[in-house]
């Protein structure tokens, strides 16, 4: 949803912006490109490496390599303390998904159990989670994305299965969704199961709830707050924070057509308006 974000940002010209969540650059080029100043956040070195190539040299554009979560401290640090508009697309980028060696996805079943956005900063790898955390633990987990039923029936069966043998890959984990009941038929069984894992390897959530305050005091007055979901627990965060304040949006029949990743995203757009 680029054009949406970009139309709804209502960019100006040396007004400065926060990318929280730079991935490949996308939308931060669509700024810079407008003769606006962005500040650029990428928790993901490998997804930096590749937004700098696209950048280039801009003046007007510093990406740095840190979450979200410290968004106050690298905003300050970068003089990005009063600014126009903040953006955060959320969950991870397409290129992850396709990385075939990092354990995003199940399409290679001989990856990997890991999915850490930063390898060098975070210790716990998704297959540590499943092999260490109690019954309990391992319940809560997956309520993240599973109904509480089908929750205990997979920790279950993690646990059978860590019994028998380390849980190290992919191919571990769908044998071990076989047969899981997730009430979402055109969805692969082990899809719900890998996404609550990411989430909690990443701790999505927390971050996200703890930054989005932090996002809100750097707007100016009139600043624009953009946050792509595509989660529920998400949305419950914004919702959280902010009621029903604000416009959503959704992705057109001609996005899903291109990316079938867009059809679970909504986009949230809050003005800040400071009481009088």
């Amino acid at each position: 949803m680029t054009r949406e974000v970009i139309e709804k940002l209502h960019l100006k010209k040396a007004h400065k912006y926060i990318d929280a969540t730079v991935g490949t650059a996308g939308h931060t080029l669509s700024i810079v490109e407008a003769g606006a100043e962005v500040l650029g956040i990428e928790a993901d070195p490998e997804m930096l490496a590749i937004a700098k190539k696209r950048v280039g040299k801009s003046k007007n554009c510093k990406l740095v390599n840190g979450n979200f979560i410290d968004i106050d401290i690298i905003a300050k640090e970068n003089g990005f303390t009063q600014v126009s508009g903040i953006l955060f697309d959320l969950g991870v980028s397409n290129l992850h998904l396709k990385d075939l060696s990092r354990g995003f996805s199940f399409e290679n079943p001989e990856a990997e159990l890991d999915m850490r956005l930063n390898k060098e900063a975070q210790g716990v790898k998704a297959s540590d989670l499943l092999n260490l955390l109690r019954r309990d633990q391992l319940i809560e987990l997956f309520t993240q994305t599973l109904d509480l039923s089908a929750a205990r029936w997979l920790s279950s069966r993690v646990i059978s299965e860590r019994e028998e043998k380390k849980i190290e890959t992919v191919g571990d984990l769908l044998e071990i969704c076989k047969g899981l009941k997730t009430g979402k038929k055109k969805l692969h069984e082990a899809t719900l199961p890998l996404l609550a894992l990411r989430i909690a390897v990443n701790s999505e959530l927390d971050n996200f709830k703890k930054a989005l305050p932090k996002a809100y005091d750097l707007l100016e007055e009139g600043g624009k707050l953009i946050v792509l979901t595509f989660h529920s627990k998400e949305e419950e965060i914004i919702n959280e924070f902010f009621g029903k304040k604000g416009e959503t949006l959704t992705p057109s029949d001609e996005e899903i057509g291109r990316n079938q990743r867009a059809r679970s995203a909504k986009m949230r757009v809050i003005e800040k308006r400071v009481n009088k």
